[in-house]
């Protein structure tokens, strides 16, 4: 069945492989996957269509999907899809749109949203602008926020998986990286902004917190993407 889904995350993976995931028109957050051979997953190139991002943040995609794959606590939101039919982008929401669906879907508490651990994607709203650490570690650049939701709850030093964030990380740590944070500060700063969370599988006994996607209306990127930063997802960010 076709369903059409406002993309909330496009995240780095390993080895070519990204996550997916977005809201349908009921406001239920599905991850489509398809079924390769080797790993269920996304491969980075099911993201384009005649070398244009059609699966980006914020924008509206319509995907053959063909069953529910829920994996486990909290991972119910998985769903097969067919990779032989490439994604349709159906449209890019206005700001006023995005900030609806936003507002629509956004939880006051992370930690009550995840409380009965029946889901892995919950979107929050930072109360101020983040604190931002970028460092590079073993030759990685490693990415973290830390922000207050509006339950008044502390995040402290949470991991970013986002693919937009990392692109814009990459390109200002090559190209202006004294002012990396202060940049990426001022470009979030008097604007609306919304944390997207995932939940991780389970690793060395538990899950993980991480920012899957952070927007902002208006948006931070300006309409831009990942690919508009010319980000690969084959490096170590």
């Amino acid at each position: 069945m076709k369903k059409i889904i406002f993309v909330t995350g496009v995240t780095r993976m390993r080895e070519g492989f990204v996550c997916v995931s977005g809201l349908d028109d009921k406001g239920n957050f599905l991850r489509p996957e398809i079924h390769y051979p080797e790993r269920p997953g996304i491969k980075k190139e099911f993201l384009y269509f005649q070398g244009q991002a059609v699966i980006k943040p914020l924008a509206k995609v319509e995907l053959e999907f063909l069953k529910p794959v829920p994996k486990s606590a909290f991972h119910t939101e998985d769903w097969e899809i067919d990779g032989s039919i490439p994604p349709k982008l159906v449209s890019i929401p206005s700001e006023s749109e995005c900030l609806a669906i936003l507002n629509r879907y956004t939880d006051f508490s992370l930690e009550h949203a995840l409380s009965e651990q029946s889901r892995s994607l919950v979107i929050v709203r930072s109360c101020e602008v983040p604190e931002i650490a970028v460092k590079l570690w073993e030759d990685k650049l490693k990415c973290y926020l830390s922000f207050y939701d509006e339950s008044g709850d502390y995040h402290q030093r949470l991991p970013v998986t986002d693919a937009n964030w990392l692109a814009a990380c990459k390109y200002l740590w090559q190209t202006d990286r004294e002012n990396i944070k202060s940049r990426l500060s001022k470009a979030l700063k008097g604007k609306d902004i919304f944390i997207r969370i995932g939940v991780t599988r389970e690793y060395r006994g538990q899950v993980w917190r991480q920012v899957s996607a952070v927007f902002s209306v208006p948006d931070w990127l300006k309409g831009k993407c990942f690919a508009d930063l010319g980000y690969d997802f084959n490096d170590y960010v």
